[in-house]
């Protein structure tokens, strides 16, 4: 069997999606699969990067667009053209690419702005006979509703899931909004996280320093955009509150520092740029507190309830307490309410955030409590030889082979 995997985004690169991707291949056979993308090519050959994959490539040209109609109201209808006249054309590219490589299924995942992939795939599928399997890394429909509207998406959904061999989603509050909006069971592959890495407690970042001249640290790393900022100033608000002056928060992200002054982001905050995936298990078990911030009055509250960030398990193996604000019917302050596996605020109170945070900074007791039962459920919900099984067996692959520690 040979499968494609259609995205905007492939491995080498420093998105979510990306790392999934890389994790949930890394360990197959590069014959088993080909890698399509819409989104540009990386300077250099992918497979030779760290993190890239040996698998074929593809990159797909950009599709015929409409550039004029911004005023007196015709962009939407632009946009609308846009999307029909473009669809056709990427699923006739893709359906090249899945008859040249004899591929027997389809794998597309949804990920950030790019609204073609999931449609153009399915129509290939449908011309190819090649099985279909939407992998929902988002709410892939509300990008689409901005475009095409409510009534267009509400046929357009259903449909493609409908007919696919079975639908992947990364956490069990968007299983049950699956089955709520269509009637379908979706499979589960929660984001893999590569426990290997998490062996041992990681270096020591304060080695030689006083325990009263040392920082404490904060740390988040990943996209900050708008379902965080509004977390992030309350986090930067309680941190203010305190009495103590030894707390600063360590940001590392893609995003421009100075957008994220802009939202109010500032003050005892550190920007750094995202790390390579290897870096990155060393950078959060360095911290002092792990930070999983969502907005709780977001424009699209149903987008945050069913959120799954794609650190969650990185969160879990490093070792360090985790500090959750979110809204309390999220997936996230759900399940580790349920868990015990950190520190939840789900309310916007910056009095208890703050107390839940010298919490965590002092509290050795509750730390180790809290180590133990993370680290349980990293190896649980969240192991990469786990999801990688998870995933072959969804699509019909035999069993992928026991995870290796990454090698870059």
């Amino acid at each position: 069997m040979k499968f494609a995997l259609v995205s905007n985004v492939l491995p080498p690169g420093d998105s979510s999606h990306a790392a999934v991707i890389y994790r949930l291949l890394r360990d197959l056979d590069p014959r088993t699969y080909c890698l399509i993308s819409s989104g540009a090519p990386p300077a250099g050959a992918a497979a030779s990067q760290p993190g890239g994959l040996a698998g074929a490539h593809y990159f797909l040209r950009p599709t015929p667009r409409l550039t004029r109609g911004y005023r007196m109201g015709l962009g939407w209808w632009r946009e609308r053209l846009n999307f029909a006249i473009g669809v056709l054309p990427r699923a006739r590219a893709i359906a090249r690419i899945l008859r040249r490589e004899q591929c027997d299924a389809v794998v597309v995942c949804t990920g950030g702005i790019e609204i073609l992939d999931f449609p153009a795939a399915y129509l290939a599928s449908r011309w190819t006979g090649a099985r279909f399997y939407p992998y929902l890394l988002d709410r892939y429909g509300h990008m689409v509703v901005h475009v095409v509207g409510e009534h267009i998406f509400a046929r357009l959904e259903p449909a493609m899931l409908k007919g696919a061999a079975a639908v992947i989603v990364p956490n069990e509050f968007q299983r049950d909004e699956v089955r709520r909006r269509h009637g379908l069971d979706a499979l589960v592959v929660h984001v893999p996280c590569d426990l290997a890495a998490y062996a041992g407690d990681g270096p020591d970042a304060h080695a030689g320093v006083a325990a009263a001249d040392r920082e404490r640290r904060i740390v988040y790393t990943g996209s900050v955009g708008p379902l965080h900022y509004e977390a992030f100033r309350a986090l930067l608000a309680a941190m203010a509150s305190l009495e103590r002056r030894d707390v600063r928060l360590h940001v590392y992200t893609p995003q421009p520092a100075a957008r994220l002054e802009r939202e109010g982001i500032r003050g005892p905050v550190l920007f750094h740029p995202p790390q390579p995936l290897a870096a990155v298990p060393a950078v959060q078990q360095q911290a002092d507190v792990l930070f999983l911030p969502l907005a709780l009055h977001a424009a699209h509250p149903d987008i945050v309830r069913t959120a799954g960030p794609g650190k969650m398990g990185e969160y879990l193996a490093a070792g360090p307490p985790i500090l959750v604000h979110a809204p309390r019917d999220s997936f996230v302050a759900s399940y580790f309410r349920e868990h015990q596996c950190g520190i939840v605020v789900d309310r916007a109170d910056v009095g208890e955030l703050a107390a839940a945070l010298e919490r965590a900074l002092t509290d050795r007791e509750l730390a180790a409590q809290l180590r133990v039962r993370a680290r349980a459920r990293a190896a649980a919900d969240f192991d990469l030889a786990i999801a990688q099984r998870q995933f072959a067996r969804a699509i019909g692959l035999p069993a992928a082979p026991p995870a290796r520690a990454a090698s870059h």
